[in-house]
């Protein structure tokens, strides 16, 4: 998958870049694309310089990029649509838990890489729902957020 997902970013123009994981420590990854006309970016791609058309990974994410890229081209699509940052990366954060709970390495990702802004437990706790086959995304964001809230 990660090859056509590749290739698919490339197809929007778009380049993969791996930066020195101290110049990124804070985010893992960011981007600063134009997607359907529209430039698309988090505040911190100003803060860290990022080109257009430059999605940055840490080298260290190298062998979990599947992960990664899955996860910020649906943030790019949310924010696209009109989501604010917070909303998008919490929606990207759903759509990853549908799609890989069941996949160890993506939890591994997660203990390697803490996503500070949900802790690993609430991403259990989302994978449990979806084991129990909850699909609906408004259900499971109200489950993040409460989760979040928790903490």
């Amino acid at each position: 998958m990660t090859k056509n997902l590749v290739k698919l970013l490339r197809s929007f123009g778009w380049r993969v870049k791996y930066v020195p994981h101290k110049i990124i420590k804070e985010y893992n990854a960011c981007y600063r694309v134009v997607y359907h006309g529209k430039v698309i970016s988090p505040p911190a791609a100003e803060k860290l310089g990022i080109p257009l058309n430059e999605i940055w990974l840490s080298e260290r994410l190298r062998g979990f990029e599947e992960y990664v890229l899955f996860h910020e081209l649906r943030e790019i699509e949310y924010r696209y649509q009109g989501y604010s940052v917070k909303d998008a990366h919490f929606l990207a954060r759903i759509d990853e838990a549908l799609r890989f709970c069941s996949d160890q390495k993506w939890i591994d990702y997660f203990k390697r890489f803490p996503d500070y802004t949900i802790p690993l437990n609430c991403l259990q706790k989302l994978c449990e729902m979806i084991g129990r086959s909850v699909r609906d995304k408004g259900i499971l964001y109200k489950l993040l957020l409460k989760c979040i809230s928790s903490y």
